[in-house]
């Protein structure tokens, strides 16, 4: 029984010696390799334009984003199917990464009545006025070419809105990426490029699959 016991106590510490940092080591190495992989998806697409000039609707963006992450989506109204995507992608994005530090989004729009399209959008997508959520207005011309100077991935044909693409800028305000919102292993990608950056508050998951499913 003594000779069972000391086994026992044996076994015990050599878990706790060898067994607990081998699987430590084991967890940290894997999260390492997610977070380089995760990373190393990202590109270099510029430095984000300065959107100082076009005109508030609602929310401000900071004049300085060095240090903070900012996701900038384009918004037409009459591309009504790009419009649904984006307002239900917002939606879910937002209510992951709402107490999340350092990150903004913000939406470029184009619109006869702006403030209306805003506020119509905002009430049925559920987007509360928050520090993190800004809106913008810009003509035609501006539209078109804060997509170009964003680098979106547009064909000749295409004209900003007609998907619900994004550009995610990093920390040092460079456009590192672009997703397109409709599809659901980009959005997944964008989720989690932005968790490993910035965590997620705490105890809070990544909702990938649920009512507000990406």
């Amino acid at each position: 029984m003594a000779n069972a016991k000391s086994i026992f106590s044996t076994v015990v510490v050599l878990f706790l010696l060898v067994g607990l940092p081998a699987i430590s080591f084991y967890y940290l190495r894997t999260g390492f390799t997610y977070r380089k992989e995760a990373i190393m998806t990202q590109g270099d697409f510029g430095k984000m334009p300065d959107l100082s000039a076009l005109t508030r609707v609602q929310g401000t963006l900071p004049d300085n984003l060095r240090g903070s992450m900012a996701v900038v989506g384009w918004l037409d109204p009459t591309k009504q199917e790009a419009t649904r995507v984006y307002g239900h992608m917002m939606d879910s994005l937002y209510q992951q990464f709402a107490d999340s530090p350092n990150l903004h989004f913000t939406t470029i729009v184009l619109s006869k009545d702006p403030d209306q399209t805003v506020n119509e959008f905002t009430q049925t997508y559920h987007l509360p006025e928050a520090p993190m959520l800004s809106f913008v207005r810009a003509d035609a011309t501006a539209f078109q070419r804060s997509a170009s100077d964003f680098q979106l991935p547009l064909s000749q044909y295409d004209a900003p809105g007609t998907e619900p693409i994004v550009a995610l800028v990093d920390s040092s305000q460079t456009i590192v990426k672009h997703y397109n919102l409709a599809r659901r292993d980009e959005t997944i990608g964008l989720v989690q490029l932005i968790s490993v950056i910035i965590p997620l508050p705490e105890k809070q998951d990544l909702i990938l699959d649920r009512g507000r499913e990406l």
